[in-house]
């Protein structure tokens, strides 16, 4: 069964219409953590430290599933480009099946590290209260992984604006059941951590139910599953993961690398750990934004690589990366021209004992202009070469940008050459530029002219 496509409309148009819908998205799910962080902190800095590391040690885990899931997405893309209706089912089918493979091994490791707690945890953190907190945060892995892969179906074919309603109903839920259940509002109990954290859990399983009936309008036209060869869901399942276990291990290599820079910070003291704190928290906001144009480049990339219009791929690779940049040059702008404004989001710039902290997130936040620049560039070239299902490559070449190339640099220029902690800047910016570099040549070489 094949698909009828509509003619190809403008594709800096088609970008914006799906970037929009996917950039509010990312600022959503941000949100659901912000919201968490914001309850439980009210709670106390016990439950603060222990839900902080409860989340630590969950993300490590979550992440590298996640991006394996995401192999959804180009590949409905491909298949919606091709007008294979039978392919986009498949994709859409298996890709629910890889999520529930996934969530089997992450729910057990995770009931595994809850236990394993007092093992290896400082003894700052509460052990009972982070381990309560790692497993309820369990519970909202396998419908996280799923509505991921339900969200690959809807976006793979140019419907991202349900995930949108969706994620932002998530975020009023939460904003209203999550203190609600912590402090014990009305005649609701007073759980403390353990409500603040379920329901995040419980947001994780409405987001997959609301998602399900608009991704199971675009799987199955007919109104039902339709025959499938024998073994080509599993088939599908194994294409899946080969597409998507390098996007896990780059995302968690990125993230990993982060977590280092941040451990190394703090050997330079208090004021210069929490000056790059804020830092990261300002830059990741404002990172939503490329993110969303990364992965809405993908789906535009993918859709024309399926339908074998190679100069359309790199024409919407190429529209993609300018948008991310030019949003990237505009927030360093303003953090050129009002940096205090910047940091008064999260801090009291006015307060005297925050001078240190002020001071040394002024001369970070100038460094980071450079690097969200480059940020933009390799995450947006990233997004368009899964849209080519060329994920190896880029885990190839983020391996090395990270961790051999920005930790090396940074490693010397912080500690060899005395520059400080603004020397570990430094070293994240060189390894964004080798990946951006290095990703920007791999995309425009697999969408030239033969």
């Amino acid at each position: 069964m094949t698909l009828t496509l509509p003619p190809p409309p403008s594709e800096l148009r088609a970008l914006l219409q799906l970037a929009g819908p996917v950039v509010v998205s990312q600022f959503a799910t941000n949100a659901l953590a912000l919201v968490s962080t914001a309850v439980v902190g009210r709670l106390g800095e016990t439950e603060l430290a222990a839900s902080a590391y409860a989340g630590a040690v969950y993300t490590l885990v979550f992440l590298p599933l996640l991006g394996t899931a995401l192999a959804v997405s180009p590949r409905v893309a491909q298949a919606h480009g091709r007008g294979d209706r039978a392919g986009v089912e498949r994709a859409g089918r298996a890709g629910l099946r890889l999520a529930a493979y996934l969530g089997g091994v992450g729910v057990p490791l995770l009931w595994l590290a809850a236990a394993l707690l007092p093992l290896f945890a400082p003894d700052s953190v509460d052990h009972a209260q982070a381990g309560t907190a790692l497993r309820l945060l369990s519970l909202g892995l396998l419908p996280s992984l799923a509505f991921t892969a339900l969200r690959g179906v809807l976006e793979g074919t140019g419907r991202a604006g349900q995930v949108t309603w969706v994620a932002l109903g998530a975020v009023a839920l939460s904003a209203l059941c999550s203190p609600a259940l912590a402090y014990g509002w009305g005649p609701l109990p007073a759980l403390g951590l353990p409500g603040a954290v379920a329901t995040g859990a419980g947001a994780a399983w409405l987001m997959a139910a609301l998602l399900w009936p608009a991704a199971r309008r675009q799987l199955f036209a007919g109104g039902g599953p339709s025959p499938q060869p024998p073994g080509a869901l599993e088939q599908e399942v194994r294409a899946l993961f080969r597409v998507g276990w390098p996007i896990g291990v780059t995302i968690g290599a990125e993230g990993g690398l982060f977590t280092v820079v941040t451990l190394l910070m703090a050997n330079f003291g208090p004021a210069v750990l929490a000056a790059h704190t804020v830092t990261l928290q300002a830059i990741s906001a404002i990172f939503m934004i490329p993110l969303g144009i990364s992965q809405a480049t993908g789906v535009r990339v993918g859709q024309a690589a399926g339908a074998g219009d190679w100069p359309r791929a790199r024409r919407a690779g190429g529209l993609g990366l300018a948008l991310a940049v030019g949003v990237m040059l505009a927030f360093a702008l303003l953090e050129l021209l009002a940096p205090r404004a910047v940091l008064g989001a999260f801090i009291n710039v006015n307060d005297p004992r925050n001078a240190a902290l002020v001071l040394a997130a002024t001369g970070f936040l100038r460094v980071a202009m450079l690097f969200q620049v480059l940020d933009g560039t390799q995450v947006t070239m990233n997004g368009a070469l899964r849209g080519l299902q060329d994920t190896r490559f880029p885990l190839l070449a983020s391996l090395l940008s990270y961790w051999v190339v920005g930790l090396g640099v940074g490693a010397w220029a912080a500690f060899g050459a005395g520059v400080g902690g603004r020397g570990l800047w430094f070293g994240l910016c060189a390894g964004l530029g080798c990946a951006a570099a290095a990703l920007s040549w791999r995309f425009w070489r697999q969408t030239a002219p033969a």
